[in-house]
């Protein structure tokens, strides 16, 4: 099993617009992959924070309740088969492409109930944008 070499913190907003002006503009930092209902800023080498629609793609509940914690690997199916033998690990879905973006992942809880996803990045030029250090 590879070790992980980025993590995205997501963090749902009912509008993106506020989100977008203070991680990009006040904070700095530099947007790396806007998927329209998604954007994802890069703190330092591999700490990433994205910013998603509360009514978006994964993210469906209260703003400030939507936390998703994505892990990016080389080997998800690796990662999925690992912690699917682990007890207390609830793991939701089975690896799948996410409709519309270059992403392959599953989720499962954590024991705070926040949402973790493991993901590996299918598109070159976007593995390279998050991998390259």
């Amino acid at each position: 099993m590879d070790a992980p070499h980025a993590a995205i913190t997501f963090l749902a907003y009912e509008d993106l617009a506020p989100g977008e002006r203070f991680y990009g503009e006040t904070l700095g930092f530099p947007l790396v992959e806007d998927q329209g209902w998604a954007k994802v800023y890069r703190i330092c080498a591999g700490a990433y924070v994205g910013l998603v629609s509360a009514r978006g793609k994964v993210i469906e509940g209260p703003v400030g309740s939507g936390t998703l914690l994505s892990i990016t690997v080389d080997d998800v199916d690796a990662w999925h088969e690992h912690l699917g033998n682990l007890p207390n690990i609830e793991i939701l879905n089975e690896p799948y492409m996410v409709p519309g973006i270059p992403v392959y992942s599953f989720l499962f809880n954590d024991p705070g109930g926040y949402l973790v996803e493991i993901q590996r990045f299918t598109d070159p030029e976007t593995r390279e944008r998050f991998e390259s250090h």
